[in-house]
């Protein structure tokens, strides 16, 4: 009979050494393999799906796989950043934002908890399950004995437990073992207090991140995707400048003064296309002479339709015209006026920033190509 250092029981691994960290690259392997499976439906961010779609189906079909047995065997530590690392990583690539964009932009944008928060849901869920398991069973016995003796530096599965309770301002899990809870109510309880702890740190970090200062915190909910990153339609034009419009929001759409800042040689940050002033996102969206003749039908159009709405016509708010284009959503003051700014504002926005982001390149295509023809000329001469 041969000897191994790791094995496989329903779906877990087991190994002498980490556990952890075994079954953690198993769910990694695996998730890469579903993804790759599902890429012919369009799960891969730019030109596949719409973000709603995409992130459904993560839901439905990548995360159970990622966090399987991940309630059991419990990841902390480097492991625990390593999967919240491939985790982001894969989020960003759906939603097809850069790679250096603020972590908590993508819980905002997704309406997704960090991989961290869905372990401790399970982890809650099963203990739930063994509280409400009959008290001569092992695994209540086991409960009882555990959390009345191990101290709090012991690795036992049910301190690990007690910590995520106390993270969660939950009770004592040994008071929660004698309660008698319908599952409906444990749900409830566990799913309520995780919830309400991560809306409230992602909220908090994103006050710090200056590239995040356009999507107003209030509208993170948990399950729920930004009203941003939906889509108005089916079609495929109108899902094509998601990607965009969320970059400009997240302030990850590279303009000639983020090279300028960020790059090591040194670099021009003034614009290229009129070659006037510092390409900043206002110059950009509103400022640029060389982009005048599309911007300015559309731009008055907005402004029309601003006018028009309930929200704002009957408010003292002061409109800002860069906050408006970026994030309209940040004048919603109801679902009501949340549903007419996304039939009415959101699509204009979106298709100036569209438009603008397409002729700008298009320009800059056109710039490159005539200095290449030149240096070659010169090399020629």
């Amino acid at each position: 009979m041969p000897v191994v250092d790791k094995a496989s029981h329903i779906g877990i691994t087991r190994s002498q050494n980490n556990s952890a960290q075994t079954t953690v690259d198993e769910n990694l392997k695996k998730t890469r393999r579903a993804i790759y499976s599902l890429m012919g439906t369009g799960l891969h961010g730019e030109n596949g799906l719409d973000p709603e779609t995409s992130i459904a189906m993560l839901r439905t079909y990548i995360l159970p796989i990622l966090t399987y047995g991940l309630e059991i065997v419990i990841p902390k530590g480097k492991i625990l950043d390593n999967l919240q690392i491939q985790y982001k990583k894969l989020l960003k690539q759906i939603l097809s934002l850069n790679i250096n964009v603020a972590d908590p932009a993508v819980y905002l944008i997704s309406g997704l908890l960090p991989i961290e928060a869905e372990i401790h849901l399970k982890i809650l869920s099963l203990f739930g399950n063994i509280a409400r398991s009959n008290k001569n069973s092992s695994e209540w016995k086991l409960a009882e004995r555990q959390l009345q003796i191990k101290s709090f530096d012991s690795n036992s599965w049910f301190i690990d437990m007690k910590k995520i309770c106390i993270k969660y301002s939950l009770e004592n899990p040994l008071s929660l073992l004698y309660i008698e809870m319908s599952k409906g109510k444990w749900k409830k309880l566990t799913t309520t207090a995780v919830h309400k702890y991560w809306t409230t740190r992602i909220n908090e970090e994103i006050m710090y991140y200056s590239s995040l200062k356009y999507i107003p915190t209030s509208l993170f909910k948990v399950g729920k995707i930004h009203p941003l990153a939906l889509a108005n339609s089916a079609n495929q034009r109108d899902i094509n400048r998601i990607p965009i419009r969320i970059k400009i929001a997240t302030g990850t759409y590279i303009l000639q003064t983020n090279r300028a800042a960020y790059n090591q040689n040194n670099v021009d940050p003034t614009c290229k296309l009129c070659d006037q002033a510092e390409e900043s996102l206002s110059h950009f969206l509103l400022c640029c002479r060389a982009l005048d003749q599309f911007r300015t039908p559309i731009l008055k159009n907005i402004i029309c339709k601003c006018s028009e709405l309930p929200a704002l016509q009957h408010s003292n708010i002061q409109l800002d015209i860069l906050q408006l284009i970026i994030n309209p959503f940040h004048y919603a003051c109801s679902a009501e006026s949340e549903n007419d700014i996304s039939c009415r504002i959101e699509p204009l926005c979106r298709q100036l920033i569209y438009k603008l982001h397409n002729k700008r390149y298009e320009i800059l295509s056109k710039m490159d190509l005539i200095s290449s023809r030149r240096k070659m000329n010169f090399k020629v001469s």
